[in-house]
Order: C-alpha cells, then sequence, then structure tokens
C-alpha cells in the first residue's frame, strides 16, 4: 500500500481536495459518485450555484467565439464534408461561440439557419453580445424538440450535464436529424457513473456514459455510425474514483440511414 493510500493520509487528502472544490475558481474539478443528477445536487456544497442558468456561468467562454480548438477540427472536417448541412442544431452552444469561431473556417452563407439551444441565462447573453445580429442565421432557443427537421445534430461538450439520453428525444421527433456529431463527450468503456463538477463559477452534475449503449441507442433508432476520435486534451479525473475516470474522451459522427 502507497503512504497516500493509509487512511489518515487519505482522510487528510480528501479534506483538502473538498476545501479546493468547495472554494477554487477557474477549476475543472470532478467528486463523488451518485444515483441521480438529484442526488448530485443535493451534495454539492453551497458556496456556488447549480448549474450554467446564472449570470456569472452564462458569462464564461467568450474568448472561445475568437478561436478554434484542438478538439474542433474533427467536427469541422465533418462539416465540411457535409455538403447537404444548410441548418445546424447546436445543442449547449452557449453564445453561440461555434457559429463565431467555425466562421474562420466555413463558408457560414451556405448555412439558412444555426439554432443554438441552452438555458434561458445563457440565450439571454447570446443575444446581448456585442457579435451578435438578429439577421444573421444565428438563432438561440431553450427547447430540444426545435432540432426537429434540422439537418445537424451537433453537442459539441454538452450532453454530459444531462440526465436523459439522446435516443430518447431523437425518437419523439416527427424528423430526426440527417447526421449527429457529438464531440467532447466523456464516454467510458465499463462504468456508467453520475458525479459532480465544479466549473469554478457553479457546481454541475455530470453524467459520464458507456460507450456501448450509447452506440447502441443511436444505432437503435435508425442512425448508422460513420467514424469515431478521441479528444486526448480533455480528462475527466473524478477525486478518489481511478476506475471511473476517464483520460481522454471522444467524438463520434452517425448518418441516419433513412435519409441517404
Amino acid at each position: 500500500m502507497q503512504i497516500k493510500e493509509l487512511l489518515g493520509v487519505l482522510a487528510l487528502r480528501k479534506f483538502i481536495y473538498d476545501r479546493q472544490f468547495r472554494e477554487h475558481i477557474n477549476v475543472n474539478y470532478f467528486r463523488g459518485v451518485y444515483s441521480s443528477f438529484a442526488d448530485a445536487s443535493a451534495a454539492a456544497p453551497k458556496t456556488k450555484p447549480l448549474g450554467y442558468d446564472h449570470p456569472s456561468p452564462s458569462k464564461m467562454y467568450k474568448e472561445r467565439t475568437e478561436q478554434v480548438y484542438g478538439t474542433d477540427y474533427p467536427v469541422l472536417f465533418w462539416i465540411e464534408k457535409f455538403k447537404d448541412i444548410h441548418t445546424v442544431f447546436d445543442f449547449g452552444g452557449h453564445i453561440g461561440i461555434h457559429f463565431y469561431s467555425y466562421a474562420r473556417y466555413l463558408d457560414i452563407s451556405r448555412f439558412k439557419r444555426w439554432l443554438v439551444c441552452d438555458v434561458p441565462e445563457v440565450l439571454k447573453e447570446g443575444r446581448s453580445f456585442e457579435k451578435y445580429r438578429g439577421d444573421s442565421a444565428l438563432d438561440f432557443t431553450d427547447r430540444v424538440e426545435e432540432c426537429d427537421g434540422m439537418d445537424l445534430f451537433l453537442a459539441n461538450g454538452s450532453l454530459q450535464y444531462l440526465e436523459w439520453e439522446l435516443h430518447d428525444k431523437l425518437k419523439a421527433l416527427r424528423k430526426m436529424p440527417k447526421y449527429i456529431i457529438v464531440n467532447m463527450l466523456p464516454l467510458h468503456q465499463k462504468h456508467s457513473t453520475i458525479t459532480l463538477q465544479s466549473i469554478g463559477t457553479a457546481f454541475c452534475p455530470y453524467y459520464l456514459r458507456t460507450e456501448k449503449r450509447f452506440v447502441e441507442g443511436l444505432e437503435g433508432i435508425g442512425y448508422e455510425f460513420m467514424d469515431a476520435w478521441f479528444n486526448e486534451e480533455k480528462a475527466c479525473k473524478i477525486a478518489f474514483e481511478p476506475e471511473r475516470s476517464l483520460s481522454a474522451y471522444r467524438g463520434m459522427v452517425f448518418r441516419l440511414k433513412s435519409a441517404q
């Protein structure tokens, strides 16, 4: 047994981590394993609000409107490859960060509509953002059902903040999106885990799904798996839970078979 695993040392390490989790800002901490989002929320410290639907979290990530990152390039590749994508449902797209940053590499005029779905406080910030122009393709909603009939469902680092499953939402639509691109998604080979994340300005329940179940869920409603990649820049280290942690996230592309 290593020294750090001795009972007294372990208790001290957990005490220090819990204090950092409660108080630190501009961090990406994960703590605990819970049976539901409700349980994770109940275990959150009272030092910060829950979720993104608050003023401070809504003002995050504005620097991402100015540049793309290594994790973005597979998404750009597939959007450019599928020439029949003219409408995009950007789930969890915050204030429109992908619409603005991807315009440096895509012909943005090809998109008739780029609809960002997020929580009300974030959408309020998006509509007041200095770059927003009401006559552009960019628009906002807080209703996931509005992806009905869109060409692309894009989830770029967002599905982990929802407890429901994507295939359950999509199969209820009249017309499912032709393509799905998910990126920066924590998919585990063995364990399905709900944990609690500190984003610095708030605490968020956080869902690590199993890769097999995620893929099978989409294939079961008529999607064809096309490609996958690793987001090696992203990791999810759940404190004191190495078996449930991840050293890299995943990206995947699916195409609706009936749309071919």
